[in-house]
């Protein structure tokens, strides 16, 4: 059974649903740096200067490889075959459902990498890990954001054929 081509106005739509979630992270990484810079100061950290110094660079890798990965995932889903090599099919999903899948999954991961840093601040008090680590997902999320001419480009590849 063939399926139809992804209208305009469903394209239109799709974006505006993924500006709105990619707005709301955004949005979030706001909120964690608020949380660091007043309501946390308080916040007393149970861990002893040398398991932090561990868990900081433990934190920093897990960024960049979450970073890295996070590009990969994103082409791993847009890339992704059907269950079959055929003519579409009711259970293949259609370039829209693979788009928001892929935008949504880029976006969660890069915004994991801000609550590293908010992790960091909270435990060691060091302002520098919050701010670097927000910036690195905020230009993640930035690069990974939604775009209508990646969308159109995944739609006029005939997905599904």
């Amino acid at each position: 059974m063939q399926s139809t081509p992804p209208t305009e106005q469903d394209m239109n739509r799709m974006l505006a649903v993924l500006k709105i979630i990619w707005m709301a992270l955004l949005g979030s990484l706001a909120v964690y740096l608020i949380a660091g810079r007043f309501i946390a100061p308080e916040f007393a950290s149970p861990v002893s200067g040398e398991t932090f110094a561990i868990l900081r660079i433990a934190l920093y890798v897990l960024g960049c490889v979450t970073l890295i990965a996070t590009g990969y995932v994103r082409k791993l889903i847009l890339a992704a075959t059907g269950p079959s090599a055929g003519p579409a099919q009711d259970g293949q999903p259609s370039a829209l459902q693979k788009y928001s899948s892929a935008v949504i999954a880029s976006l969660a991961m890069s915004e994991s990498i801000g609550i590293y840093g908010l992790i960091l601040f909270l435990l060691g008090k060091n302002s520098t890990d919050l701010y670097l680590l927000v910036g690195i997902s905020a230009a993640a999320m930035f690069h990974f954001r939604p775009r209508q001419d990646e969308l159109l480009n995944l739609a006029q590849l005939g997905l599904p054929n």
